[in-house]
């Protein structure tokens, strides 16, 4: 077994973050333990980011092994989806997860804030910076699915009838991309420091139900947040930009 856990480390410890769970999804449940970055930062080299981190290495791969063991490669491969199917996808679950969610958070920062945060301060700023990812995460979903996704579906049209796209008006889709990361990354820092200031949604001994429920949906908001980033920022956005770049090098 130790001989196969260190081939399983030498393995992977030259590869990224986003190839580790790309090639496993059940990697993410590892990576969201120790609190690394799969999907804004998933460029990182696994090595750089436990580094950064100060975990063990050994530990770490070890308990990646363990979960390659015991749960094995989802049938879900994202990657090999159509585009199409993947940001509708993306719509129809995490999109529509988060306008679910958010008018819900929200009152529950709010009551949080408001009964308890003179006894904790930090809860108010909680809840302002969870009001700023929610004004964020709305215009941000509302520009993917009203300018991006359109694009990402005429190219994939495109490339269907093996046609060069027109690409007047917007360059290439690189550059809607580009601001999508950009907002990506904001949405993801201000939840980072949500958790940052609940101590890792920490609660008090005095918490009351609506404090824990607070905690438990912030929680759930982050980690889904990670696994829609992770399928734009890694699949979608990646394979569009090289579809549309492979079909403007294509002579006509």
């Amino acid at each position: 077994m130790r001989t196969h856990e260190n081939t399983t480390q030498n393995l992977y410890e030259s590869m990224t973050v986003k190839d580790i769970v790309l090639q496993n999804y059940k990697a993410v449940e590892v990576m969201e333990k120790y609190g690394i970055d799969f999907c804004c930062k998933g460029k990182k080299e696994i090595n750089a980011a436990l580094e950064e981190k100060q975990i063990d290495r050994d530990r770490f791969f070890n308990e990646l092994n363990n979960v390659y063991l015991t749960k094995p490669a989802s049938n879900e491969r994202f990657e090999k989806w159509d585009l199409v199917f993947l940001y509708q996808y993306i719509v129809n679950n995490h999109h529509a997860y988060v306008k679910e969610a958010i008018p819900r958070i929200l009152t529950h920062t709010n009551k949080v804030a408001s009964r308890h945060g003179e006894k904790y301060p930090f809860l108010y700023e909680v809840n302002s910076l969870f009001e700023k990812v929610a004004n964020e995460l709305t215009s941000h979903m509302d520009k993917e699915e009203k300018i991006l996704f359109p694009l990402v579906k005429y190219i994939a049209d495109c490339k269907r009838f093996n046609e060069k796209p027109k690409n007047n008006g917007y360059g290439t889709i690189k550059a809607p991309i580009t601001k999508m990361e950009q907002e990506h990354d904001s949405a993801g820092e201000l939840l980072y420091k949500i958790r940052e200031l609940t101590s890792n949604y920490t609660l008090p001994k005095d918490a009351c139900t609506t404090f824990y429920i607070t905690y438990q949906e912030l929680d759930e908001f982050e980690k889904d947040l990670h696994k829609h980033v992770h399928l734009e920022n890694n699949i979608l956005f990646p394979q569009a930009i090289q579809i549309e770049e492979e079909l403007l090098n294509t002579r006509n």
